[in-house]
């Protein structure tokens, strides 16, 4: 249990181990425990005498190890110290003691004026840290943490907060002027922490940079080696996934394109009806329609695999109580069945650079795709079927067929491709 700050134990506990304490010299624990014992009981005349002699000297102790702290320019330590003080005044005016039957009077603390010289002299240690580390360029993280300890003890410290935010602006600006656009961004978009309005014309140049550093990633339909046609059109499904997965990452730098935007953007530069897009021809048609990117892939395979079903048989035996009291023994007999289905989808990937017309990147997916099912019938007394049997199906259960699990294995090979150009433009 604590009172204002005080541990409170047992009533005679608090005495002994107050003495204890000041026998080994720990004034400071020794007065705790004795404010907590005259705190539970107000005429304990020897802890209220006890606490008249360490007062003062605790009072002394605490102020000089304020003052080394000070000189030493260790201005945390020192606040505490004086935090400390505050609060033992802060006890000291709820404490309720009597020397002699007559109420104590206890002695004002008030060290609130050499606890703003701290907090001062704290903060102006920490501001020209700030400003000595600006005069380094990219050092803006590092003179931002000296800026919010200054604002820590003052949050209006001179213009600490304006420097944070030139340094931000700096260090964004010559990443820009760079070409380091990402950097740039990421480095001014940190000014909001400090000025959510905006500074300056970080917004402008945030946005400048964001569409000098994005990249139009034009996802096209891919090749359908396998001819299954049941499966509907597989290459357009995979893009339109790669697309899904893509923009559900809300990317900042990438503009992801479809086909049919790729199809308007050659019917507004004239393209004739027959001319085909492949990694042979990126380089050429996406500089004149404006794509930095293009994915191009195949369907290499797509392979059901629906085995019959299978089965499973027992039987188990159990006893039955009768209301006579008798016992007798029941017995049923159960078949398991058990129907499996799984695709496997196979496809390439290719991301051909428009501005060398080099392929940047080749890759491989597979992804299989499952779905079971699993029900029981009985014969005999059900009352003696295995517990774990029990909550199984009494009847055939379907699964999903191929074409759903096509759609599940394109989609988790979309989602592999998808976070994959993410990391690769984004990051």
């Amino acid at each position: 249990m604590m009172v204002a700050g005080f541990p409170i134990s047992a009533l005679a506990d608090d005495y002994k181990d107050g003495m204890k304490a000041y026998e080994q010299g720990n004034i400071i624990e020794a007065l705790e425990f004795f404010l907590a014992q005259v705190t539970e009981k107000p005429d304990y005349q020897k802890a209220v005498d006890m606490i008249q002699d360490l007062l003062p000297k605790v009072v002394e102790l605490r102020q000089k190890r304020a003052e080394e702290f000070s000189q030493a320019g260790d201005w945390e330590k020192a606040q505490k110290e004086y935090k400390r003080l505050e609060a033992l005044n802060t006890v000291l005016k709820k404490l309720v003691a009597y020397d002699n039957k007559v109420q104590v009077v206890w002695p004002e603390i008030d060290v609130a004026g050499k606890k703003s010289e701290a907090g001062a002299s704290a903060a102006e240690s920490a501001y020209q840290k700030g400003v000595e580390a600006l005069k380094t360029p990219g050092n803006a993280e590092k003179a931002i943490e000296f800026f919010k300890e200054a604002r820590r003890y003052d949050p209006d410290y001179k213009d600490s907060k304006e420097l944070s935010g030139q340094a931000l602006y700096n260090d964004g600006m010559a990443l820009i002027n760079k070409r380091d656009f990402k950097g740039g961004v990421r480095a001014l978009w940190k000014l909001r922490d400090f000025y959510p309005e905006g500074f300056k014309d970080s917004d402008a140049q945030i946005q400048a940079a964001i569409d000098s550093a994005k990249v139009k990633v034009a996802i096209m339909a891919f090749d359908d080696l396998t001819w299954k046609s049941k499966f509907g059109d597989v290459g357009a499904i995979l893009a339109s996934e790669i697309i899904a997965s893509g923009v559900s990452a809300n990317p900042v730098f990438i503009e992801f394109i479809t086909r049919d935007y790729v199809d308007a953007l050659m019917a507004e530069q004239n393209f004739g009806a027959g001319s085909r897009i492949d990694a042979s021809t990126a380089s050429q048609i996406g500089k004149l329609i404006g794509v930095d990117v293009f994915v191009f892939g195949k369907i290499a395979g797509v392979t059901p695999n629906y085995p019959n079903r299978t089965t499973e048989t027992g039987m188990n035996t159990g006893t039955l109580t009768l209301s006579d009291g008798n016992t007798i023994s029941i017995h049923v007999g159960w078949v398991m069945f058990t129907k499996k289905g799984e695709v496997k989808v196979s496809a390439t990937c290719q991301i051909v650079e428009v501005g060398t017309g080099k392929i940047i990147d080749a890759s491989s997916h597979s992804k299989t795709a499952t779905d079971y099912a699993q029900w029981i019938s009985v014969t005999g007394d059900e009352r003696a079927l295995d517990p774990s049997l029990a909550s199984y199906n009494r009847v055939e259960t379907d699964i999903n067929p191929p074409e759903m699990l096509v759609n599940t294995a394109l989609k988790s090979i979309g989602s592999e491709i998808g976070e994959g150009l993410v990391k690769r433009f984004e990051e």
